[in-house]
Parts: structure tokens; sequence; C-alpha cells
């Protein structure tokens, strides 16, 4: 994807947890939206990342195994 044409990009996640993530390309921000409607942002995220959520068959194994515990958040 090319930040100059999307800024930002929503994915749905459909896990028992999550159901969207979201991607700020200008800034490496993904949100993550949970099944209880809690949002909560996660810091520098490279591109590459959410390109691989994007195209994972399971969202929310990839979001478990490669963001959770890798990357900074706050609640949105």
């Amino acid at each position: 994807m090319n930040k100059l044409i999307l800024p930002f990009q929503t994915v749905e996640v459909n896990s028992t947890a999550i159901s969207t993530a979201q991607y700020e390309y200008d800034n490496y921000r993904l949100t993550l939206t949970f099944n209880n409607g809690a949002d909560y942002d996660y810091i520098d995220v490279p591109n590459f990342v959410f390109e691989g959520l994007r195209t994972s068959a399971s969202k929310g194994k990839f979001i478990n195994k490669h963001v959770l515990s890798s990357y900074k958040f706050k609640r949105a």
C-alpha cells in the first residue's frame, strides 16, 4: 500500500477478542478494537507488520503472536 494514496486502512479481524484493526501509515499506529468496545493504540508498528496482518489467514493468531506483546500500547 502506498501511504500517499491510503492514509489508513481498516481490516476485519473476526476473532473471539478483536473485531477490527486500523493502521495509520503516516505515524505507524495500529488501533485494535476489541469486541467489548475498547480501543487500544499500538505505537511504532512497522508497515510490514500490518501487511502481514492484512494478508494472514488467521488475523487473531497473527495479532497474538506478532503485536500484543511486541509493541507499546495505550488505551485510545
